[in-house]
């Protein structure tokens, strides 16, 4: 149960102005402060494109716009500091290339399209649309379930929030992942609190980042799994509407596919820039299995504290009596940590900023059920103490 005097707390009062003055310093600094990575380059020519701009102007002005804005030290590195660099600004063919991998995020780039429309550079509103959307998935958060999160852990939220997003390395670049995080929050608060609104946000997923299709995949099995059957028929139109997103985003992104992708990504570490080149490439079962078992794609602090948390779920969900509010944190929680682990197999690359709210969502579950128990043990010792009523 909430806890019903939180309102009244002087501490809860701190927590929420500690939060909201947390949230608004991030944004600006993260404003202030943008980082220039080369995926801005790559977003800035799928916005172009929208507009029907040929390979070789999209090229020249998304190259002279960085130019423009960047010290000759930046420029420098994001356009000679490896070979995929020096290949993407000399070759405008492969960098046309590159686009597709891009413009598949089409919520993001709709999004920067329609703020470049106003007059804004391309480059500023990826900045304000990343920084924003991943301060709003913390706020969102917070929001959502404050009162039900003792004060100390919500003191904790933002600080969780500045480790998972590398030390807002991520919320200072522009990437289309703060959407991708904010869409999971949306997502897990909607489940929570048993919405209808839940099948729209899991149908129209794709059109954030395909790869939430597996999430909201497994959402739905859990929707099945606890579900009546008079909601079988919704739950399947929610799958099938998925599927059909899924395969429309594909198509109309020009996605290579999952084998070009990984061939891309992971095996030739990038060197094979030429999709239309090498899609039909393929590799071996133990260059995949290898491509696993590499500690450098998969060894982080923040992920082992993210394995540590989903342990405490897990035993918890298991030997503790929950009410059906906080079997429904476990089974969200247990979503995001199997989410995770389908993704690496997929796409074997723990960074960080792929899964920011996911990993938020398995820190609040963690709150949320220590918080109940904690409840739970202040009204009992509350009851006890109570002097009985004289008859």
């Amino acid at each position: 149960m909430p806890n019903n005097s939180y309102h009244h707390s002087m501490l809860q009062l701190i927590t929420t102005l500690w939060v909201l003055v947390c949230g608004a310093a991030i944004l600006a600094y993260s404003l202030a402060n943008p980082i220039a990575e080369w995926d801005m380059l790559a977003y800035a020519a799928s916005v172009e494109e929208m507009k029907g701009a040929t390979p070789e102007d999209i090229h020249n002005k998304v190259y002279s716009e960085l130019k423009a804005r960047t010290t000759t030290a930046e420029y420098e590195a994001l356009t000679n500091s490896n070979n995929y660099r020096v290949v993407m600004h000399n070759d405008v063919g492969a960098f046309n290339e590159q686009i597709p991998y891009y413009s598949i995020r089409v919520t993001f780039s709709a999004l920067l399209a329609n703020i470049h429309n106003l007059g804004v550079s391309v480059f500023d509103a990826g900045y304000w649309v990343t920084a924003t959307a991943f301060v709003l998935s913390l706020l969102v958060l917070w929001g959502a379930l404050n009162d039900r999160i003792h004060p100390v852990f919500q003191l904790l939220l933002p600080l969780m929030f500045y480790k998972y997003t590398k030390d807002l390395e991520v919320v200072r670049q522009i990437l289309a992942d703060s959407l991708s995080a904010l869409w999971v929050v949306f997502i897990c608060i909607a489940y929570l609190r048993g919405t209808r609104l839940i099948l729209p946000l899991l149908a129209l997923s794709v059109f954030v980042r395909v790869d939430l299709a597996i999430f909201s995949g497994l959402v739905l099995l859990v929707l099945f799994a606890t579900s009546e059957r008079k909601r079988y028929f919704e739950l399947v139109a929610c799958g099938v509407a998925l599927v059909a997103a899924f395969l429309f985003v594909q198509e109309w992104a020009g996605s290579y596919g999952w084998k070009t992708l990984y061939y891309f990504a992971i095996i030739s570490d990038m060197l094979a820039t030429h999709p239309s080149e090498y899609g039909q490439i393929g590799f071996t079962v133990n260059e995949y299995i290898q491509s696993l078992f590499d500690p450098t794609r998969w060894i982080s602090r923040m992920f082992w504290v993210t394995a540590a948390l989903s342990f405490v779920i897990i035993v918890i969900w298991i030997s503790a009596r929950l009410d059906n509010f906080n079997k429904k944190v476990c089974r969200i929680s247990i979503v995001c940590m199997l989410y995770i682990a389908l993704h690496y197999l997929i796409f074997p690359h723990l960074y960080l900023r792929f899964f920011v709210g996911q990993n938020m969502m398995i820190f609040a579950g963690v709150s949320l059920l220590l918080s109940h128990f904690w409840y739970e043990y202040a009204r009992t010792r509350l009851a006890n103490n109570r002097p009985m009523e004289r008859s």
